[in-house]
């Protein structure tokens, strides 16, 4: 391991080492144990991290795929220490990692009942839902790093297109200013629908971060429209609220391509599901239909209702709207919206190639730019690498013996970081389903092509090179 690596890591271990300090302050209010278990990692993190910081040296410069392997390590570190904590506390160890890793994916995936959990451990999920939605390294370098190459290709990695910000500590402080007051806000408002306080602050921390993690079964009926609202703004690009109000440029706030797509084919999934719950004698509303439609395509995963209750029609709408995802930019997964209007621009210009005269120049273009050819086909393989590992990931789940409809909503669900599931999802799960459905919702949040970057690096390090 490098030092540059070493160093860090070292901060991130800081980072969340202190970021454990409100889930230590819910379990003191409470009366549980769990502040005994919570104080004791943070501990060792900040030992650990300030060693590591200590006696490796700041780098000036990073080699190339040093980013990749921090941006991975960013989210196992607080994935890994909460699964430590809950196997400690009692959890069943494949439980524990399922959980932790679909709360820092900010996926929303779980084995267990709302209601059977303690406090300290519903406060732990959505905070680490809160925490992996801006990003542990944008955290990190908002808080700890100076401006600088190093920090900004960090960033770079976590927002990709959307750096267009003039440095990166300034950049990560307004996202997590944005962040913050959207947060804010919604707690406010979700805690005037009657909610009580704990449950407004779980809902808050998991809207924003589209995580989805809820107090109960199905979703508060008189919280709808807030959650819509704030569902609606979280997958949308930040970038575009930082330039509205931190550059003053109110002209970002109107229909960019990614918001007019997102609209475009919400409207046409709800309008489809409708028209199929009423051919198939189905009882579920309007409102019903239109709250997990949204949900699906945020990758928020809220729910009125079972999935197990839709008609299979809807369930396959539901499955495309979490491939595609939220926009680029935002806390939501998915292959998002940028990536998908990519795909169509492409496919139309390779359709138009075939009937042209050679030589015709045909570009790819949003919003009136030009996209280079490298960027397309950049984007393009991280679509296949979607669909190959969705595929693949299906095929092997399907070896639980589950349905091809449940086992393709299951591993959709996972892979796009949303959280809605069919009611196979539970503690009868075989071992490696869990961890089968873990890596998913891992890759899936770092987009796929951070990992598969660094595994070339990882063999050759092996092989000794």
């Amino acid at each position: 391991m490098s030092k540059t690596i070493r160093y860090y890591m070292g901060l991130i271990m800081i980072g969340y080492g202190l970021a454990q300090i409100p889930i230590i302050m819910v379990s003191l209010i409470y009366g549980e144990i769990y502040h005994i278990y919570y104080l004791a990692s943070t501990s060792i993190l900040l030992i650990t991290g300030l060693l590591l910081v200590r006696f490796a040296e700041k780098p000036v410069e990073i080699a190339l795929v040093d980013p990749l392997i921090i941006a991975v390590i960013s989210f196992l570190i607080p994935g890994l220490t909460n699964t430590i904590v809950m196997i400690v506390t009692g959890f069943d160890p494949w439980d524990s990692l399922f959980e932790s890793i679909s709360s820092i994916t900010t996926t929303g995936l779980s084995l267990y009942s709302p209601n059977k959990l303690p406090y300290t451990i519903h406060f732990a999920r959505a905070w680490l839902q809160w925490i992996g939605g801006v990003g542990i390294v944008i955290l990190t370098l908002g808080t700890l790093l100076k401006p600088g190459t190093v920090a900004y290709k960090l960033l770079a990695t976590h927002i990709r297109k959307e750096a267009v910000m003039p440095s990166v500590m300034v950049v990560a402080r307004a996202v997590l200013c944005i962040y913050g007051l959207l947060t804010l806000i919604s707690i406010i408002a979700y805690y005037l629908t009657g909610m009580s306080l704990f449950d407004a602050v779980i809902h808050g921390l998991t809207t924003i971060s589209t995580g989805g993690f809820s107090t109960q079964e199905t979703f508060p009926r008189n919280a709808l429209w807030i959650a819509i609202v704030f569902m609606f703004l979280s997958a949308q690009s930040f970038s575009r609220f930082y330039m509205t109000f931190f550059k003053r440029r109110p002209r970002y706030l109107g229909m960019g391509p990614q918001i007019k797509s997102f609209i475009i084919i919400n409207l046409i999934a709800i309008v489809l599901s409708y028209i199929a719950v009423n051919m198939f004698g189905s009882t579920i509303d309007f409102g019903d239909i239109a709250f997990n439609i949204l949900s699906a395509s945020t990758t928020t995963g809220y729910t009125t209702i079972s999935v197990d209750e839709l008609p299979t029609v809807v369930k396959y709408i539901i499955i495309v709207l979490m491939i595609i995802g939220a926009s680029l930019g935002s806390t939501g997964g998915g292959l998002k919206q940028y990536r998908f209007i990519i795909l169509l621009k492409e496919t139309w210009r390779r359709l138009l190639k075939m009937v042209s005269p050679h030589g015709r120049l045909i570009v790819v273009k949003i919003n009136g730019e030009v996209i280079d050819d490298e960027e397309v086909y950049n984007n393009m393989l991280i679509i296949s690498l979607y669909i190959l590992s969705l595929t693949i990931s299906t095929i092997i789940f399907l070896y639980t013996g589950y349905s091809l409809e449940d086992s393709l909503f299951t591993v959709a669900s996972a892979l796009g970081t949303v959280g809605l599931a069919p009611s196979i999802v539970n503690h009868t799960l075989p071992w490696w389903s869990k961890l089968l459905l873990s890596m998913d919702m891992f890759i899936g949040r770092l987009e796929i092509l951070p990992v598969a970057s660094i595994l070339p690096y990882v063999f050759d390090k092996m092989r000794g090179k």
